[in-house]
């Protein structure tokens, strides 16, 4: 079944690359946002089953910040996109809800399925519980 996917980027050429990779999966993109105050404002606008979140963004919220709002507003599963190194992204999660899922820059179609795939099915375990 497809997914309503927002994703948040503030890098345009970046943002229009997973756009494309989220169709080609067959699912639909409900919008982007550059910033976490915009990502909060489509998403209880447009309620996405997930939200694909850069943790680092160039505004006053983080990515962090923002997927807590937007998780508690809206039931949303989010993945947590980064281009930290592993070592350094380890520092960076702290703040986010253990098990979390996380997807490293650049990814592949085939990574970006993987995760979307466990996102959906973590978001089914939940509305069953």
């Amino acid at each position: 079944m497809p997914a309503r996917i927002l994703i948040v980027e503030n890098d345009q050429i970046i943002a229009a690359d997973v756009r494309l990779k989220v169709q080609r999966l067959g699912h639909e993109v409900v919008g982007i946002a550059i910033s976490g105050e915009e990502a909060i404002g489509l998403a209880v606008q447009f309620k996405p089953d997930i939200v694909l979140m850069d943790i680092q963004l160039d505004t006053a919220m983080s990515g962090r910040e923002a997927a807590c709002v937007i998780e508690e507003r809206t039931g949303a599963s989010i993945i947590f996109v980064t281009a930290f190194s592993s070592a350094a992204f380890r520092g960076e999660v702290a703040g986010i809800p253990a098990g979390g899922i996380y997807l490293g820059k650049p990814f592949s179609r085939v990574q970006l399925e993987a995760v979307v795939e466990s996102a959906l099915r973590r978001r089914s375990r939940r509305a069953t519980s």
